[in-house]
């Protein structure tokens, strides 16, 4: 099948009633004197291009681990895109733009857990994969300012401008992210240069916390070009990413975030995402969690007495200025204790899982929704992984397979399971996302989140809603961060 583009003619594979088109460029190759600049409109061709093989995914660490794989193939010229449509072609249909995670330092468009052909074909829908810089390349403003950011705002340009003619109705895009795509949403919510690009939104796992400021990205391009010693701009990859990792050993721990990540700078991002909330809640939005987030990041095997773990939880509350600390850690340790059914092998770095998973995922989340005030939708995704016998309960990325009802690879099976109670949950989630993507909310059993009525759809071998109020765990939180 062939589709004109407004750079040229691209080719795609029919596979199973939907046509794949891999590797359309969205912009010029960010190579030689473009590296690290913002991106710029892709280059003509004039013959009909292949599209069958996706392209590289951006430089990044190799990274793998339980729902974590690293990217088969990377490059510096990484600007593509992937487009899953229904043969036909009859009526525009609506378009999903997913925006990968990964700490804005890895991930891959053409990941296989993201191939969108199940997605378009169940749910009569376009679906489009986005490749952005990562990074130093992307968020280390060494040359130009949330190169990242800019380089998905490109993407959502090209989609506005091409997709009408793969069947997509460019007036209907849900953007779409887990992670550091669900916290890259949200910022682009707040991005002037991307509004009317996108009309409904989607955030699993991620909010509006993860932005730096002006002074920090000043700072962490200075750590790097002095642990470059050379010229960025003629160093070789091996040295970027050595450079990369070193100035994340320096500076996360003061930052407690990773410092390669969008920050404000006035112009493309001129105001923290949640300080105009309530301004970008027209679009509307779903956004929400997996119940045991931070289990991903935590060994069942670490090893964590007691006091080790009063004096971890102190220290967050100390950070996040809870009044009376010492206290206030004794309270939750004791409300977990006797609420939460905790690891058998090891409760206590269970413990510490889920508090982290409260502040790290929960309360940015209900922050967000709360200052948007409108136009929200929340969820919590309760599915448990199999995996390392249990340890990951409803971990951070597993509900991505069920978004995409993507269950064949033996790797994402064993990560997230399989079986008819799975593809029923897939089906439905599928059919939500898809609702959503066409009439800007979901169906009625899903009711809306407001900061009066706090309701929250739980995602499980059954569906139901609840309101927060009624979570103890929910009621001691709000007390203790003043929410």
């Amino acid at each position: 099948m062939q589709v004109k583009t407004q750079s040229g003619v691209v080719v795609g594979a029919s596979h199973e009633r939907v046509v794949r088109f891999l590797g359309i460029p969205f912009a010029a190759p960010p190579t030689q004197t473009r590296r690290f600049q913002l991106p710029q409109p892709p280059q003509d061709w004039t013959t009909p291009r292949p599209a069958h093989e996706a392209q590289p995914a951006p430089p990044q660490p190799l990274t793998v681990g339980p729902g974590i794989r690293g990217a088969a193939r990377t490059s510096e010229d990484c600007l593509y895109l992937n487009v899953y449509a229904p043969e036909s072609t009859a009526a525009p249909r609506p378009v999903l733009v997913w925006i990968f995670g990964g700490g804005y330092v890895n991930g891959d468009a053409a990941d296989p857990l993201f191939d969108g052909a199940n997605l378009a074909r169940a749910q009569d829908l376009i679906v489009v994969t986005i490749n952005y810089r990562l990074g130093i390349w992307g968020f280390a403003a060494l040359v130009d300012r949330n190169v990242g950011l800019a380089d998905q705002i490109a993407a959502l340009r090209w989609v506005h401008h091409n997709i009408g003619a793969f069947g997509g109705d460019a007036g209907n895009v849900t953007i779409i992210g887990e992670s550091a795509g669900a916290m890259s949403v949200c910022t682009l919510l707040a991005c002037p240069a991307a509004r009317g690009l996108f009309h409904r939104a989607i955030a699993q796992s991620g909010a509006a916390e993860n932005v730096g400021t002006r002074a920090q990205a000043d700072e962490t391009a200075a750590v790097l070009r002095e642990l470059l010693v050379e010229d960025p701009q003629h160093a070789d990859l091996a040295t970027l990413l050595e450079a990369q990792r070193a100035t994340l050993a320096r500076l996360r721990p003061r930052y407690r975030a990773n410092p390669l990540r969008p920050h404000i700078d006035g112009h493309l991002l001129p105001e923290h995402p949640l300080a105009t909330a309530a301004l970008n809640s027209n679009v509307p939005l779903i956004i929400g969690i997996n119940r045991d987030e931070y289990r991903l990041y935590i060994r069942s095997s670490l090893k964590l007495d007691d006091d080790a773990l009063t004096t971890h939880v102190e220290r967050r509350l100390i950070e996040r200025d809870v009044q009376d600390p010492a206290s206030s850690t004794q309270r939750v340790l004791a409300h977990y204790r006797a609420t939460h059914t905790l690891h058998p092998r090891n409760p206590n770095a269970a413990l510490l899982a889920d508090i982290e998973t409260e502040l790290r995922f929960r309360d940015p989340m209900l922050r967000y929704a709360t200052a948007r005030g409108r136009n929200t939708w929340v969820y919590q995704f309760d599915w448990p992984s199999p995996a390392l016998r249990g340890w990951l309960g409803a971990t951070h990325a597993v509900e991505i397979p069920f978004v995409f009802g993507n269950f064949m690879l033996p790797s994402i099976a064993k990560f997230v399971g399989a079986g008819p109670d799975a593809t029923a949950l897939s089906n439905r989630m599928m059919s939500l996302w898809a609702h959503f993507a066409r009439h800007g909310r979901p169906p009625d059993v899903w009711p809306a989140y407001t900061s009066n009525d706090r309701m929250q759809l739980h995602l499980n071998r059954e569906i139901r809603s609840v309101r927060m109020d009624t979570d103890a765990t929910v009621r001691l939180w709000d007390a203790l961060l003043r929410r």
